[in-house]
């Protein structure tokens, strides 16, 4: 499957997963909420008798028989009633009306807040309350001055309990915090389901990632595979026709034209075992297993070497410049950086218009042999920058122009692996459509006695 769907399906996946936590967890809420407010219906009613009571007691009542009346009042049981809401209601009315008409005393909204908050904290339920006098209609007559309740569809309002026998005026509590007491509830909850939520998106995207690597390595594998014999098939073609020809002994009598074959028989080869060596590179460099010779480097010898190479070799209009003044003595395994700038020369002729400009040159900074190898070439696209130096990948180069470079990947990789093996390190500097410029940091170190 295409990575850009799988990481679509991937996205809709943590989505659902999300939405159905996110759904679960409203649905807890509500059921949190919904207990809530039949703790708080349930609580109420008896809270605004004990404010009564609570209000008679501070007003000094003297009758013993008053006082009794009271104390039975608080001390009913209100489980084992018969008709628990006709008997609330009564007895709530009658002792409103008590403290109304004698000691014209009305209900106490922040004795009621008050007794009201301490029954709800007994049941583990720490709320922010609003206590107000409402009429028949739910009009708000009166409510503490301190906490002016503002309207919000985030808050809990209990059943009123009419405190007048002609249920025209009642008291109400609004809890204003019922998210907050759902929420610490709920506390633990929460951060078990995020948590989960995370470990859950973290193992799905780690999957999807490896998936992706796998389908990304099968197809490398299988472009490389194509590649490979693709490349093969023409130095393999060669070799067996050339060979069929010499075999046959019709070049016996022209020795010029028996020896070019000869010169082909030898170019193919070596095209072979280079490509061969390449790879045997790669791998030991993977494993660690390759062996460096560091000897001196003659590095003005080795430019001019190469340059003679590429000038016979390339059938483009090249021009080379090198710009190798005298450079204090270096170490380097001479095979394997020779074949590196052998790469970057190789992929300058690739990747460039008919006519190209390539620049060698060499400076001591830093303390390092700082190599350029720069072109003015097709360039490399920024966003191919970071990965240009993995195995098989090509910087999305290959089919400029409509026409197909040959190659495997294999160059820059070797390019980075080999110059890191010797301590350095390559820079890259490229302009899509204007140059590229490879710089190979070699540290510079006194040979061995």
């Amino acid at each position: 499957m295409n990575g850009k769907y799988i990481k679509i399906l991937t996205a809709l996946g943590l989505v659902a997963i999300v939405a159905i936590q996110s759904l679960w967890l409203v649905n807890t809420y509500r059921l949190i909420e919904e207990g809530l407010t039949r703790t708080a219906n349930r609580l109420f009613p008896k809270a605004v008798i004990d404010e009564a009571i609570e209000r008679l007691k501070g007003l000094g009542q003297e009758q013993e028989e008053d006082d009794d009346s009271i104390n039975a009042v608080h001390s009913f049981n209100w489980e084992e009633s018969s008709d628990e809401k006709a008997m609330l209601d009564f007895i709530t009315t009658a002792l409103h009306q008590y403290a109304d008409s004698v000691y014209h005393s009305s209900v106490s909204l922040p004795l009621l807040d008050s007794v009201f908050t301490e029954a709800l904290g007994k049941e583990n339920i720490h709320a922010e309350l609003v206590c107000q006098v409402v009429d028949s209609t739910g009009n708000v007559l009166r409510e503490k001055e301190r906490e002016k309740m503002k309207p919000s569809s985030r808050t809990i309002m209990t059943q009123p309990v009419f405190i007048n026998e002609a249920h025209t005026e009642a008291v109400r509590a609004v809890i204003v915090n019922p998210y907050w007491i759902a929420f610490r509830q709920m506390g633990a909850m929460l951060v078990a389901t995020v948590l989960l939520i995370l470990f859950v998106a973290a193992c799905i995207v780690y999957q999807v990632r490896i998936i992706i690597k796998q389908n990304k390595i099968a197809r490398i594998r299988q472009d490389f595979t194509y590649a490979m014999i693709h490349d093969m098939k023409t130095p393999i073609s060669t070799i067996s026709m050339a060979g069929h020809t010499l075999e046959s002994g019709l070049l016996d009598s022209k020795p010029e034209l028996r020896k070019r074959y000869f010169t082909i028989l030898n170019e193919e080869s070596a095209h072979l075992l280079s490509l061969s060596e390449k790879i045997l590179t790669i791998a030991k460099l993977e494993q660690s297993r390759l062996r460096l010779v560091r000897n001196e480097v003659d590095l003005p010898k080795l430019f001019d070497e190469l340059v003679k190479k590429f000038e016979v070799k390339t059938e483009k209009k090249a021009t080379f410049e090198v710009d190798c003044p005298s450079l204090p003595p270096f170490l380097a395994d001479e095979e394997y950086l020779k074949e590196a700038i052998s790469n970057l020369i190789d992929n300058s002729l690739k990747y460039s218009g008919d006519t190209v400009r390539i620049r060698l040159s060499a400076k001591v900074e830093d303390g390092f042999i700082r190599i350029s190898v720069r072109d003015n070439g097709w360039g490399i696209p920024l966003k191919r920058r970071k990965r240009i130096f993995e195995k098989f990948d090509r910087g999305g180069l290959e089919y400029k122009k409509d026409k197909k470079v040959s190659g495997f990947g294999l160059g820059l990789n070797y390019v980075y692996r080999v110059i890191t093996a010797m301590g350095g390190k390559v820079e890259l500097d490229s302009v899509e459509g204007a140059y590229s410029e490879f710089i190979l940091s070699l540290p510079i170190e006194e040979e061995k006695a």
